[in-house]
């Protein structure tokens, strides 16, 4: 690139292919462009001048004439669209600006998705650190706090619910669910099973050993396996502590970077403050997934034909849509949506599985 800001380097190219391609530079002036080599010397009134971009040379810029239109003149440096010259004649700015259009809309369109990107980037990178620090902060979480924690929410639902008593429907549920119980890794939580009266078909377990079916879900149920299925997706929720994930969460980024690196004691008042949302709060699908991914590997390993899950989330599916027909209210006990995405991974889980036999006769 030259020096003077109104020289640039540049080539003459000749319609004759015998004359080959002529180095040289652009020398702009106030009323013409001219060219200059050691052989060859052009002169072109600005008025007469026609700015094209070559098609088949990205970044290169022609100039030529109708009066010479066996030459023409091509740079590399695009700054010779900003000379004054240029931009002060009619004929060369309108050029110029025809041309910067599509330039510069494609300039601004590469700031644009590189702005975007970059707060995409930045969004995920706090988004996974995030993660990793509401995971670190809720395995802080003493034993006793979620058994207290379980324990005063089960007792006012107590207080609005109708717990039932049955015999008979208690032990099928003791029938459906004692061989996946017996499976489950060794714990400090003691389970304790609630049957309740409650038109919704649903299940949840909360923090503390807590799980509540209800009588709905019993009569709807035509398997013994599709009982265990799905407590065996409540019980995931609270073993991954989705729950008490979703609580630190919702604090946002900003304090759960003060918190962790701070005093992770300090998770203690967010989530003592927040406890109540564990009964009415509903999950991200990133955490159904999590739950039906954990659900299906229990049931293998208790030897349960996990098909069972994916059948009752189907009746769940069917039951909510009665239920929306019909203009029903949605409570506490209605908060899994059943989408389509769940069953078809979880009937691709079924597909890959190896060893389709041996399941236990429920």
């Amino acid at each position: 690139m030259c020096e003077d800001r109104s020289i640039f380097d540049a080539e003459a190219v000749h319609s004759n292919p015998d004359n080959g391609v002529l180095p040289g530079t652009i020398i702009c002036e106030r009323f013409r462009l001219r060219f200059s080599s050691p052989t060859v010397n052009l002169e072109i009134p600005l008025a007469r001048l026609e700015i094209q971009l070559d098609e088949e040379t990205a970044g290169r810029i022609c100039f030529s004439s109708p009066d010479q239109p066996e030459w023409t003149l091509g740079t590399f440096e695009s700054r010779i669209l900003q000379h004054h010259f240029l931009r002060e004649q009619p004929s060369t700015r309108n050029q110029i600006r025809d041309l910067e259009g599509p330039r510069e809309f494609k300039r601004r369109l590469t700031i644009t998705l590189g702005v975007l990107g970059a707060f995409g980037i930045i969004a995920l990178l706090v988004s996974v650190l995030t993660g990793m620090m509401v995971r670190a902060l809720v395995a802080k979480i003493p034993p006793e706090l979620e058994q207290q924690v379980g324990d005063e929410l089960m007792a006012e639902l107590k207080k609005t619910e109708t717990i039932v008593q049955d015999p008979k429907l208690i032990a099928k549920l003791d029938r459906a669910v004692g061989p996946l119980m017996n499976r489950l890794p060794a714990s400090q939580v003691q389970y304790k099973f609630y049957l309740v009266q409650e038109s919704m078909p649903n299940a949840f377990a909360l923090p503390g050993g807590h799980v509540l079916v209800t009588t709905r879900l019993l009569e709807l149920a035509e398997r013994p396996e599709e009982i265990a299925g799905v407590v065996a997706h409540e019980l995931a929720h609270v073993t991954q502590k989705h729950g008490f994930r979703k609580i630190i969460s919702s604090a946002g980024p900003y304090l759960i970077f003060k918190v962790f690196l701070g005093n992770s004691a300090g998770v203690l008042p967010i989530v003592g403050d927040s406890s109540e949302l564990l009964i009415r709060q509903s999950f991200s699908q990133e955490y159904e997934l999590e739950a039906d991914d954990v659900g299906w590997q229990s049931l293998v390993n208790a030897h349960i034909d996990p098909r069972g899950l994916a059948d009752m989330l189907r009746k769940l599916q069917m039951e909510q849509q009665r239920l929306h027909m019909s203009g029903g209210r949605v409570n506490a006990f209605s908060s899994h949506p059943a989408t389509a995405k769940r069953l078809q991974r979880l009937d691709a889980k079924w597909s890959k599985l190896k060893d389709k036999s041996n399941f236990l006769q429920l």
